[in-house]
């Protein structure tokens, strides 16, 4: 017997030792996984988009109206006094607004209460309040206007532990874990506790896991029900316990725990949850924001309070009274919260409204910017130059537009960008602009047509001894070799000759023979060189039929072309992305505008003068008479059987260019002044126009010049071209016509005067 005790008792032990060092080694195992991926790859964060920030200047026009507006789209929320931030009041001429702390590219900026005092709509002072301090400055968030989600489909915003309030890590602890700062990870007495009531029960009704526990679970297991993953969970919660701090395993809760789904996407973290239900940043959160956060933590779906707003306030106002009994919050604090709405956003999506198109091209310079995928691991931070309401006119634009336009399947696309500055503002690529597909703004690339004149003759215009915009040039018939060895005989638009035209007249009436010769006498492969250094990134051929815009360009192309036209010759490389930087601030990259001067600021003028030319009496008339006399510029262009039509504007600020075709390549019937110029006209109603008034060169003169011989003439002369020229000297003996006059005959008293003294 005591022989067999003894046999069992080394079997014993030999199984326990066995037993230990499986343990061991397994434990091992667990603490190199949960040590290298809360070390190296502890979350995925995905790429949140935001617009451009509305800057409040009182040296700069801002309508009350455009506050207003730009309250509305980030829920601000209409109160007395405007006391808590996301809230504002209007009265008469004042808005006093609490702005939302909001971490910009260029540092944080804790919430602030405003006064706008505004004078005939506009802003007059900003002061902040109540100091009454006068401020020239200050700005409101930007929109969340996308995101790209990362490979897990998880969204958050990461969030340092700093950045979460106080309340709102007492009150997680108060409700979850109250010993989480003295115990190893995990708390024996809570799981016996647990495991009791649940037998009880015959059911799951009570858990015994920390937050420890809680986070284990939710980053590296499964929720499934079973002993081995408890078993696990345990193990790998003393591990992390042991190996991290306290404050680190907090942070990571605080940016891990699930707060439930926004069309598919899973929001993860305090950071992210504060802008989907309240529109905020969690630094700003309310008493009553933190209680329903951090009740939602024991069940996102079954206290989510737009689909449960019952349970969801009863779950509030539970934690609300742990808040004040523990002394977390005072009496009027408690009282103040209970009454306070549920949700402070009435969206139920994230992003409000879609914006494929714009997102497409933040997306594709991204990539550029940020490749690979390692970016998921800190999340990304993307502060566009999207304006949201030049975005919106331009969609209403082209789908009115084409409405009234009758055409049979016809598409189009229209790209705003600030010349100033180099960046794109706008930019749709559908008469169906919230449904993601083939962006045309982007890619489809069509001829250009007429739309590549002008660089041909801001290249001549660089040579004042041979043109100038009085040069007369040749509009009758031309027969051309074409790269075929072909005989190519172009023509007119009108299907007319005029003979000599003002080189101002040949580019305002958009006449294709006179482009040609100049094209030709520079050297076509001068032309080409100098569109490509004007950020045309096509490959094409130095055929002629490039002289009349036989090159294929994308809409955006287009307009990066004209930006340098309203730039005065400086080209900058248009851009949609202002700065990227992760989620906790770092920055990755910051915009550093550089502008290569492609044409001389003589010959920019020149060119520009004319295209105002284009839309005060040529092919573009129909926008000056919509418009009045705005100093806007523009030029149409079409295509072969009037497959595309297309019009590019521009005033002080932005080029706007739109193109409509249809997608098939088959003809729409438009020319540029009827298809694309309505379009156009209609946006630029809406948005308004910053008239274009340009200062001319010192090495210019404007003079006088007669239409039909491009003679110089008398200022005075009725009816004469008035053109800004390098050379300008009428002569004494030249009339009103261009001709030379007749000497007046003398009378008899005045000739024997003469000759006899």
């Amino acid at each position: 017997m005591n022989k067999w005790l003894s046999s069992a008792g080394w079997l014993l032990l030999k199984l326990s030792l066995t037993g230990v060092t499986i343990l061991f080694f397994y434990s091992v195992y667990l603490d190199s996984v949960v040590t290298e991926r809360f070390e190296e790859n502890r979350y995925q964060a995905p790429a949140l988009l935001y617009s451009r920030a509305l800057q409040i200047s009182d040296d700069k026009p801002l309508q009350q109206g455009q506050v207003l507006r730009e309250l509305q789209a980030l829920n601000y929320r209409h109160t007395r006094y405007a006391r808590e931030p996301g809230e504002f009041n209007l009265r008469d001429n004042m808005i006093l607004l609490h702005r939302r702390a909001f971490d910009f590219a260029d540092g944080f900026e804790p919430s602030q209460r405003l006064r706008l005092r505004f004078e005939d709509e506009e802003l007059a002072e900003i002061l902040a309040w109540p100091t009454q301090q006068p401020l020239s400055v200050a700005r409101l968030e930007p929109q969340l206007i996308g995101r790209f989600a990362a490979d897990s489909g998880e969204d958050r915003l990461l969030v340092n532990l700093e950045q979460v309030p106080q309340l709102m890590q007492d009150t997680l602890l108060l409700v979850e874990d109250r010993d989480f700062y003295q115990h190893r990870g995990v708390k024996p007495s809570a799981i016996l506790r647990a495991a009791s009531a649940n037998l009880a029960a015959g059911r799951t009704v009570q858990g015994g896991s920390t937050l420890t526990q809680q986070l284990i679970k939710n980053m590296y297991l499964t929720h499934d029900q079973n002993l081995r993953r408890k078993a696990n969970e345990a193990i790998m919660a003393l591990i992390l316990d042991y190996r991290f701090s306290k404050n680190e395993i907090l942070e990571a809760y605080f940016n891990e725990v699930y707060f439930g789904q926004d069309r598919g996407h899973a929001i993860h973290g305090v950071g992210l949850a504060s802008q989907y239900f309240f529109g905020k940043s969690v630094e700003d959160l309310t008493p009553a924001e933190i209680a329903l956060l951090v009740g939602m933590v024991k069940g996102p779906s079954l206290y989510d309070p737009r689909r449960r707003p019952q349970r969801a306030s009863a779950r509030r106002d539970l934690v609300l009274r742990l808040m004040y009994e523990n002394d977390l919050i005072n009496q009027p604090q408690y009282l103040a919260a209970i009454e306070a709405p549920l949700v402070g956003r009435e969206s139920t999506r994230l992003v409000v409204r879609d914006r494929p198109d714009y997102v497409d091209l933040v997306q594709r310079e991204l990539r550029q910017l940020v490749p690979g995928k390692e970016w998921q691991q800190t999340g990304l931070r993307v502060f566009t130059h999207y304006d949201p309401y030049l975005q919106e006119y331009a969609e209403e634009a082209l789908q009115r537009g084409v409405v009234s336009l009758q055409v049979a399947d016809i598409e189009g696309a229209v790209v705003v960008a600030d010349h100033q500055q180099g960046v794109v503002r706008a930019l749709a690529g559908s008469i169906h602009p919230s449904q993601a597909g083939f962006n045309r703004a982007l890619t489809a690339r069509r001829p250009v047509g007429s739309l590549i004149k002008p660089f041909t003759y801001a290249l001549a215009l660089e040579q004042p001894e041979r043109y100038e915009l009085n040069t007369l040039l040749d509009d009758s018939a031309i027969v051309v070799t074409d790269e075929r060895d072909r005989e190519w005989q172009p023509g007119n638009f009108d299907g007319e000759f005029r003979g000599d035209v003002t080189l101002y007249e040949s580019l305002v009436d958009s006449r294709n023979l006179p482009a040609i010769r100049v094209g030709l006498d520079l050297g076509v492969e001068k032309v080409r060189e100098r569109l490509y250094n004007s950020g045309l990134d096509e490959p094409t051929h130095a055929y002629p039929s490039l002289l009349l815009g036989a090159v294929d360009m994308s809409p955006l192309a287009v307009t990066q072309l004209y930006s340098v036209l309203a730039n005065q010759g400086g080209q900058q490389r248009l851009t949609s992305i202002q700065t990227v930087t992760t989620h906790w601030g770092h920055p990755l990259y910051r915009a550093q505008p550089m502008t290569q001067q492609v044409y001389t600021e003589e010959a920019s003028y020149l060119t520009n003068y004319a295209l105002q030319g284009v839309v005060r009496e040529g092919t573009g008339q129909a926008l000056g008479n919509t418009l009045g006399q705005s100093g806007i510029a523009g030029k149409t262009g079409s295509t072969n059987n009037l497959r595309d039509s297309w019009f590019v504007s521009y005033d002080s600020r932005h080029v706007v260019t739109v193109w409509l075709g249809r997608d098939d390549n088959q003809s729409v019937g438009l020319s540029g002044s009827r298809g694309a110029l309505p379009v156009a006209a209609e946006y630029w109603q809406q948005a308004g126009v910053e008239n274009m008034l340009m200062a001319r060169p010192a090495g210019l003169i404007q003079g006088a010049f007669n239409k039909t011989t491009g003679a110089a003439v008398d200022l005075n002369c009725e009816g004469a071209l008035l053109l800004p020229v390098r050379h300008y000297e009428p002569g004494r003996d030249i009339d009103c016509e261009g001709e030379i006059k007749e000497s007046p005959e003398e009378d008899e008293k005045s000739w024997f005067k003469r000759i006899f003294g």
